[in-house]
């Protein structure tokens, strides 16, 4: 981060919280095979984790109607 910059500046926080306001994966900003980049969809990809359980890919989140 740069001189001034706060947490919520970092790449890691940004792709969190892309995630959590329903951005996609590719909407990620930063230039391939960057750290900043990395840092955003690790973020992304544990936010998704920690949302279903730990397994992205093994549930489903059904409708409204079958909570």
């Amino acid at each position: 981060m740069t001189a001034g910059a706060t947490a919520s500046d970092s790449p890691f926080i940004k792709g969190r919280n892309a995630r959590a306001y329903g951005k996609t994966r590719d909407s990620c900003p930063y230039p391939e095979g960057s750290e900043d980049r990395a840092a955003w969809l690790q973020a992304w990809d544990e936010t998704g984790a920690d949302d279903q359980g730990g397994d992205t890919a093994a549930h489903d989140r059904g409708t409204v109607d079958d909570v």
